[in-house]
């Protein structure tokens, strides 16, 4: 029995890591508490009398549990475009075993469930550049950028705020002066925005566009101090940073959070594609005293703070030296993460 599961681990990791993806998130929906229903899913409510069946409480969080999955598919294929097949392994799993992982991808926060689309949407853009970058293809392929861009559109159609990540990637396609790319993918973005938003909104409403003009409107009345949310006026910027940095530095469990943040600004330039739009997306965050959307960068900023660390530790004359003491930060770190989850079950 041994022996089989040595062999299947090494001929096919990926799969035992969505295994151990799955076991703990079937955990987690057994063992955690509460529904979450103030999650804001485009102001589309989950009917309390559903709430009050924990049968279907429970096929919910496991749905989405399953479902959530595809995060960590689809990091693990950016992943090993821009590094390795082992990196990519190692992002696995991280999106499988951090601590906070299974409780919120069983519970219904709106911009995890976003997520897959936003990360799907981002691969086939990586993709694209990179196969350009290697002199694979001669050209972008522009329908890969429409279907990116609908990939991005359909993840706003779940969660409004990602439009600030949307924004993100176009900023940094501009920057690359991809001008078609940036193109393609906004009309495949307006393209599912607007099937979206009237199919669902007809049936709901039975007129199109009601959610997503009610949303801008909260916005604009954010921004121009008529919002009820008296937190920002209340703590100001210097709070807000201090919120997302300290999860940053902590959710993400040190020393290895550490070592994420130094990584993920050394490779500004390099992953831009990576870096711009969850850059923005924090920014955002601290405007707007969002926690929620603090979720939503979180893929992005692993992937790209992790790619870094391990480019700058390998070439690093301080830690080949001192593999010992790499050794130990990722044994703290798998410590704590793993008595962090345990609390998140118990609670």
């Amino acid at each position: 029995m041994k022996e089989k599961l040595l062999f299947f681990s090494i001929r096919h990791p990926l799969s035992l890591i969505l295994l151990l993806a799955i076991i703990v998130k079937v955990l987690a929906a057994i063992f955690t508490d509460g529904w979450l229903t103030e999650s804001n899913f485009n102001y589309y409510t989950i009917p309390s009398s559903w709430l009050e069946n924990h049968w279907i409480v429970y096929i919910s969080r496991l749905l989405l549990g399953a479902f959530s999955l595809l995060i960590i598919t689809i990091a693990y294929r950016i992943t090993k475009i821009i590094a390795d097949k082992t990196t990519a392994l190692e992002i696995a799993t991280f999106g499988a075993l951090l601590w906070g992982v299974p409780f919120v991808t069983v519970h219904p926060f709106a911009a995890v469930v976003a997520l897959p689309f936003i990360l799907y949407g981002t691969l086939l853009i990586i993709k694209q550049h990179n196969l350009l970058d290697n002199h694979e293809i001669e050209k972008f392929h522009r329908t890969s950028f429409i279907i990116a861009g609908f990939c991005l559109g359909l993840g706003f159609a779940v969660y409004y705020q990602s439009l600030i990540y949307y924004i993100g990637i176009l900023a940094a396609l501009f920057i690359l002066k991809n001008w078609k790319g940036a193109l393609m993918t906004l009309i495949g973005y307006v393209v599912a925005v607007g099937i979206t938003q009237t199919v669902v909104d007809l049936v709901i409403y039975h007129k199109p566009f009601v959610a997503m003009m009610r949303f801008f409107g909260d916005f604009g009345s954010y921004f121009s101090g008529n919002s009820t949310d008296c937190l920002y006026y209340i703590f100001g910027f210097e709070f807000n940073i201090q919120l997302v940095l300290l999860f940053l530095l902590l959710a993400l469990v040190p020393p290895m959070s550490f070592m994420l943040f130094f990584g993920f600004f050394r490779v500004f330039r390099k992953y831009i594609l990576l870096v711009l739009p969850t850059i923005i997306t924090l920014v955002y965050s601290i405007i707007v005293v969002d926690v929620d959307i603090l979720l939503l960068p979180v893929p992005t900023y692993i992937i790209a703070g992790y790619v870094g660390w391990k480019e700058f530790h390998k070439t690093s004359a301080f830690w080949t030296k001192n593999k010992w003491l790499l050794w130990t930060c990722y044994a703290i770190f798998a410590l704590l993460n793993t008595i962090f989850m345990i609390i998140t079950f118990v609670e």
